[in-house]
């Protein structure tokens, strides 16, 4: 038999998934390609999911464990287990997404046919009862800045819809562990401004699930919005001088946004600090209702946060 012309890893980070980990294995598991390895993370859950994990029997399946230590770490880990076992491509699964279709072969047919950095997949949304959001995202070539604007102006690509080369990710670092939330919008922007070559896949989807309450993307807690901040003010330090500049002002308006959500949830230092970083970079708007436009111009952001608590 002859070796497949490259090897792709599916890592799956999970922390009491219980509820979802079955269904997000067996779609990674059901994928059609040779050489294809899955790698469960476990990041210290203290629900049934590593039994679950454990009854599931198929000699592609690795599973590892550990302490609590946040999902990028477990991300690192299962690109370090990818790198370490000479995998060519990975795509990260969060344990609560799954996969329809040939994704993934379809994603690793582009990648080698152009010999890929990235490939995006389309990725649709589920949350609770609610109908599918079908996301139909980007086509062939995909610029880097082009990616970096889009993905500011709402059309994001989460971890289940980016096949990553893992010699990229690598030299761009990989996840950054001090995160907790803004986590895929931080690596993947940070990777874009090392002009990745990336391309679309239109075989099969990844399916974005926002049905688990726990999850960080709901999150308003301090760390959260602190994350989001240090996420973004880092990329904005990044790119005057370069191609991405012209997305500077997308970003400083994502800052006004952090700013507005820690006045409202009573983090006052944080929301200042948002605030003037957005404001130093020339940016004057108030983004939101003819409302609160007016009010926040006359008041300023903070007071008129107070007065109405919005």
């Amino acid at each position: 038999m002859s070796e497949p012309p490259a090897r792709a890893c599916i890592v799956i980070p999970c922390y009491n998934a219980e509820t979802w980990i079955t269904r997000t294995v067996g779609s990674a598991l059901a994928q059609d390609w040779p050489g294809l390895e899955v790698v469960v993370v476990d990041d210290g859950s203290s629900d049934g999911s590593v039994a679950v994990v454990e009854a599931m029997k198929d000699p592609r399946l690795t599973l590892l464990t550990g302490a609590n230590c946040g999902a990028c770490h477990a991300r690192n880990r299962g690109l370090a287990w990818a790198t370490e076992c000479g995998m060519d491509y990975v795509v990260f699964l969060d344990a609560d997404d799954y996969f329809e279709g040939d994704v993934l072969g379809g994603a690793m047919r582009v990648a080698l046919a152009h010999e890929a950095d990235m490939v995006l997949s389309n990725l649709h949304v589920e949350e609770g009862t609610g109908p599918r959001v079908m996301r139909h995202l980007y086509q062939g070539q995909v610029a880097p800045e082009a990616f970096f604007r889009g993905w500011m102006q709402g059309d994001y690509v989460s971890p289940p819809g980016i096949l990553w080369r893992v010699a990229f990710l690598n030299s761009v670092g990989g996840w950054d562990e001090s995160l907790a939330r803004a986590q895929d919008l931080e690596v993947t922007l940070r990777a874009l401004l090392s002009q990745p070559v990336i391309w679309k896949n239109e075989e099969g989807a990844a399916v974005y699930d926002r049905a688990n309450p726990d999850s960080i993307s709901r999150s308003q807690s301090r760390k959260a919005l602190d994350s989001r901040y240090r996420a973004v003010s880092g990329l904005l330090s990044k790119i005057p001088g370069t191609s991405f500049a012209d997305s500077a002002p997308l970003l400083s308006r994502e800052l006004y946004h952090i700013a507005r959500a820690a006045f409202v949830a009573g983090y006052t230092d944080l929301g200042r600090t948002a605030l003037i970083a957005a404001r130093s970079t020339g940016y004057r708007d108030h983004p939101g209702t003819r409302l609160h436009r007016l009010a926040a111009r006359l008041l300023g952001l903070e007071t008129k946060i107070r007065l109405w608590k919005n």
